[in-house]
């Protein structure tokens, strides 16, 4: 079937309608771009003004475009274009660290606090995932990929490692990329003092996955990708990866086992190579959308809330009734049999009670009257207190997007 193309900024039944579903959907798979960071100060690297042009007009005679610096086997052939690269590395990890998470981040994060999320996929390096507080995978630390929210696809600047002896450090600014590499500088002064040669000095690099340059860890990406796949699929799937797919192809897995695919994007990215594996595509901003959907999910509180409401005063109500009926009903076990008031005075005080009656029922309301001789009807406030309440909250079931 061919793509579904909605706008966000339109009102129409069709976009509603797939707001619910996202809404009331139990898990969640989400893949993330550069675009989500946008609005944190961080520039992405393909739109006009991204980090691929701002390379390309300060170094002109150096990349024939901005993408040539993130090449492998481009930027490490000559020692002008590494130098550059490291340039670019070291601001952009500055970048990342006064950066803040923003509203996509945030909503991740509350699918994660639902238990809703199964994994998210991020092509980004910034790190604000960590920030978000989500529990971002790191080969190198703790976090095991099984408790893993996030998954970085492309690496991370958290840490730097050597080109040569492959030991690790922080990217904490006490080192920057293009230094040389402790472990190897201690091992060459070692020999040194011991009179022999001395030994080249690897430099150190984000632990960042380039063009053109095997994953390091693509053997435990795939195997989570391959978790995530059976979970997803309703079927039994023994389909495994033996490589990190591109991002394209890690949405079509994904997609294919997913019982509802959604892409947001600013600008349609889905031809007719997408038909059959987006059900919908959705022109407009991610944070708007992730907005709607968190407004749809504060409805949904609300209903509960007001069932829940209505359920306990329904409890209070009838446990009421149940206590007032025991207790008539030992009020006749404990009445003595034999006692009889005598003729007359009952007479007497029958017409006494019936003049007392009917100047009661002049007063008292008509609904009290219609009660009055219910032995079970019982008005139990607490029960009555919840409901007022219930109303002044405004708890009953609306929808607004």
């Amino acid at each position: 079937m061919p793509v579904q193309t909605l706008d966000l900024s339109e009102k129409c039944d069709e976009l509603l309608s797939l707001l619910k579903r996202v809404s009331s959907a139990k898990r969640f798979v989400v893949v993330t771009g550069a675009g989500i960071s946008v609005n944190c100060g961080i520039p992405d690297f393909r739109s006009s003004g991204g980090i691929f042009q701002q390379i390309q007009k300060r170094h002109p005679n150096l990349v024939t475009s901005g993408r040539d610096l993130f090449d492998a086997s481009v930027v490490f052939r000559s020692q002008k274009a590494a130098d550059v690269f490291y340039e670019w590395m070291t601001s952009l990890r500055g970048q990342f660290r006064k950066a803040e998470p923003g509203p996509v981040h945030r909503f991740i994060r509350t699918l994660a606090d639902r238990g809703s999320l199964l994994r998210n996929y991020t092509q980004n390096i910034d790190g604000l995932e960590a920030k978000a507080g989500l529990n971002v995978w790191d080969p190198n630390g703790d976090v095991a990929w099984q408790k893993a929210d996030t998954v970085p696809l492309h690496g991370s600047m958290e840490h730097l490692k050597c080109q040569l002896c492959s030991s690790t450090y922080p990217f904490d600014g006490n080192l920057g990329a293009g230094d040389a590499c402790l472990d190897c500088s201690t091992r060459s002064s070692i020999r040194e003092a011991m009179g022999r040669r001395a030994l080249p000095s690897g430099k150190l690099r984000p632990t960042v996955v380039l063009y053109e340059e095997p994953h390091p860890h693509s053997e435990d990406i795939a195997k989570i990708i391959s978790h995530d796949t059976r979970a997803l699929s309703s079927r039994r799937s023994t389909s495994k990866l033996t490589d990190v797919p591109g991002c394209k192809q890690l949405v079509k897995q994904l997609a294919g086992a997913a019982t509802l695919t959604v892409v947001v994007n600013n600008e349609p990215v889905c031809g007719k190579a997408w038909d059959s594996v987006v059900d919908f595509q959705v022109i407009g901003a991610a944070e708007e959308w992730c907005a709607k959907v968190e407004r749809l999910w504060n409805a949904q509180t609300k209903i509960t809330q007001w069932t829940k409401a209505r359920k306990s005063a329904n409890v209070l109500r009838e446990t009421g009734k149940s206590r007032v009926a025991k207790e008539n009903a030992v009020k006749k076990e404990d009445a003595p049999a034999n006692s009889k008031t005598p003729t007359g005075s009952k007479k007497r005080s029958r017409g006494t009670d019936d003049g007392d009656n009917n100047a009661d029922k002049e007063t008292q309301p008509k609904k009290a009257r219609r009660h009055q001789n219910d032995e079970n009807y019982v008005i139990d406030h607490s029960a009555c207190r919840s409901l007022r309440l219930a109303e002044k909250k405004d708890l009953r079931p609306t929808v607004c997007l």
